[in-house]
């Protein structure tokens, strides 16, 4: 019995560092979406310092730090580029008795992570759990699920996210999902995995 680490588990130190290398990209050329391998591909990850790995429905890409992202679209296409998602912590249960003790430690990391974020992004806009009342409904184009299913599933389990003043930076969004029924009402053997994702920003800020 126990808890099992996740395969891409980054410090929060190492989540300072990426955050700090993100500082000068040119989010609205991201969001437009990278040309196809052999059509200038690398050229235009190398604008970033990223070397692009993975080319399969999604764009995986190894930063000049060490951190791995995934560049999300729609349907499969390569452009335009919905968000970029960087995983930084996981842990399965062993077994379903363990479902508690995983919950824990989710609980513990999670503050490790926000601060570092917050060390680079400042105060975070919103930062709770899963059963706030005032649990944002609505993050842009990021999907935070409905009232219903979060409080059966605890899922968003816990949700920060810190939206800029700036017209071109984006809404950064880091959470921690949990695997179906690790806190529902029929348990099963769970996992949870926090990750950070950043999406075009809105375009009225007061719309969230």
């Amino acid at each position: 019995m126990g808890l099992t680490s996740g395969p891409k588990d980054r410090t929060p130190q190492e989540l300072v560092t990426e955050l700090r290398g993100l500082t000068d990209v040119d989010w609205p050329t991201v969001w437009a979406g990278p040309p196809h391998p052999g059509e200038g591909l690398d050229m235009w990850c190398a604008q970033f310092g990223w070397v692009p790995t993975s080319f399969e429905r999604v764009l995986q890409i190894r930063t000049d730090t060490g951190g791995a992202f995934t560049l999300n679209n729609l349907g499969g296409s390569w452009a335009p580029v919905t968000h970029v998602r960087h995983w930084l912590w996981g842990a399965s249960a062993e077994t379903v008795e363990d479902n508690p003790a995983l919950l824990g430690e989710a609980a513990r990391v999670w503050p490790l992570y926000v601060t570092a974020a917050s060390a680079e992004l400042g105060e975070p806009t919103w930062e709770g759990a899963w059963d706030a009342d005032d649990f944002p409904q609505e993050l842009g184009n990021h999907d935070v699920g409905s009232r219903d299913y979060r409080h059966e599933q605890q899922d968003p389990h816990r949700l920060a996210y810190w939206l800029p003043r700036e017209a071109t930076a984006p809404l950064v969004v880091m959470e921690i999902s949990l695997k179906v029924d690790t806190a529902g009402p029929a348990p099963r053997r769970g996992a949870a995995n926090l990750s950070v994702a950043f999406h075009p920003r809105p375009i009225e800020i007061g719309g969230l």
